[in-house]
């Protein structure tokens, strides 16, 4: 794991909502207000000497009443340690009824993702659908670039009526879900223009590419960039350069940045992000301030936009296309470039955000897990925060999943153009022949 714990070394904060977007550096002590990563501590907590189920428990019970934000409000009954089968049953047993965002996870899968770049899984994000024809049913809304899904041909939009040849209804979904966790190899029963096809698809670690589509559209003597960006990890930071140079020479005046599956990430790949797209509107201005805990409030700090690079747009106004998955990082990328002090416009459309103006100042490593638990909460230059309930559009707009991303008869690119155009939201309502169920993510893993 040494390649995984040089590789935190180099973050500060990463945040999460969906599938892994998280942060991950293990904070021990403060110098000069920077985090150091220790493997034996995190924050005043020492990791356990032996693996048993008690220590492991105990170790999540302290952070909770340690460094954990809402540490005044966890239980403090010593023999609570002993009522759990597993760190993971005290972590969501104890932790704060507002906190939907703390969790544990394996290592191995954590050194994976987050030091490597890298995916195991089937590659594409299925939603349970109610459809008018064929009832429940998954809609495949995003592929990943380089997936077994990609590479076996599935689109965004294909429907899967049946799982191992189970059809898809309210007493099988359960099982169904399992079976996508669990099992490396799924036969998928597929229906497209009236025709039923099977197809096998089987799990493999591939490496991620985060920015999945980018379009450059002339409207009106406009130049309009778009790009798709799923995470925001690392490696982001290469592919986000290398589009905005892309954006910079073709002169683009308007920027549409589809963040509806983006979970969050690393914080400072996000602030890089929004320093590229402000320019000189934000140079070296305040982006956020983050605070902790009452008991490490020593530690609370101010982070800036970045200074001058020769790739930054210098825009004025922003487009975000945004829905319930688009969660911290993402978040912080449109609620900081909205501080006054920016001078920016920042439209957003689509559905609300998530709600998650919180992250993890490190991590705590114990026992071949990582523990992710909630420890800092941001607010932007202008002090403004809590958006618990989600950041609301400027524009209502549906997502439709039958329409391929960048097609510019989807509803939200849609949205997005009719307001560079007209400067105003169109007065469109829009009906796919489905109600949205569920938004399935945990079966993806790493």
């Amino acid at each position: 794991m040494r390649y995984f714990f040089s590789s935190i070394m180099m973050m500060l904060i990463f945040n999460a909502c969906t599938f892994i977007n998280d942060d991950i550096v293990n904070v021990v002590k403060v110098n000069k207000a920077d985090v150091i990563v220790n493997e034996k501590q995190f924050f005043s907590v020492k990791t356990p000497q032996t693996c048993s189920v008690k220590e492991q428990n105990k170790f999540v019970y302290n952070v909770l009443h340690d460094s954990y934000l809402w540490s005044d409000k966890v239980l403090s009954q010593d023999y609570l340690i002993n009522n759990y089968d597993s760190p993971r049953e005290i972590l969501e047993s104890l932790k704060y009824k507002d906190d939907h965002f703390s969790y544990i996870m394996d290592l191995p899968k954590a050194d994976s993702f987050f030091g490597q770049g890298k995916y195991n899984n089937f590659g594409f994000i299925p939603f349970l659908i109610e459809h008018e024809k064929y009832g429940l049913a998954l809609v495949v809304a995003f592929v990943y670039p380089n997936s077994p899904a990609q590479n076996g041909g599935v689109k965004r939009g294909d429907l899967i009526i049946k799982v191992n040849d189970t059809i898809i209804n309210g007493e099988s979904i359960d099982s169904i879900y399992s079976s996508l966790k669990k099992m490396n190899r799924i036969k998928f029963t597929f229906v497209k223009n009236n025709k039923i096809y099977n197809k096998y698809l089987s799990k493999y670690r591939y490496t991620i590419q985060t920015i999945s589509q980018s379009h450059i559209y002339t409207l009106k003597n406009k130049r309009i960039g778009y790009m798709v960006l799923s995470n925001f990890i690392e490696m982001s930071k290469y592919e986000i350069d290398a589009m905005f140079r892309r954006f910079k020479k073709e002169k683009i005046s308007e920027l549409i940045l589809d963040l509806r599956y983006n979970g969050g990430g690393d914080v400072r790949i996000a602030n890089h992000l929004a320093s590229l797209i402000g320019g000189e509107n934000v140079i070296n201005k305040v982006s956020e301030h983050m605070s902790f805990n009452e008991k490490y409030s020593k530690l609370n700090k101010t982070t800036f936009f970045e200074p001058y690079n020769s790739n930054q747009l210098n825009l004025k106004r922003l487009f975000v296309i945004t829905s319930e998955r688009t969660c911290s990082a993402s978040e912080r990328v449109i609620h900081n470039l909205k501080a006054s002090h920016t001078g920016m416009e920042i439209i957003q459309i689509g559905k609300k955000t998530c709600g998650k103006p919180y992250g993890y100042e490190g991590v705590g490593v114990f026992c071949n897990k990582v523990l992710f638990s909630i420890n800092t909460e941001s607010t932007n230059g202008d002090q403004k925060g809590k958006y618990t309930d989600g950041l609301t559009p400027t524009c209502k707009a549906e997502d439709d999943m039958f329409k391929l991303l960048g097609d510019q008869e989807e509803s939200s690119l849609k949205e997005a153009l009719y307001y560079i155009n007209n400067n105003k939201c169109s007065s469109a309502k829009s009906s796919f022949g489905y109600e949205i169920i569920d938004f399935i993510t945990e079966y993806l893993g790493l």
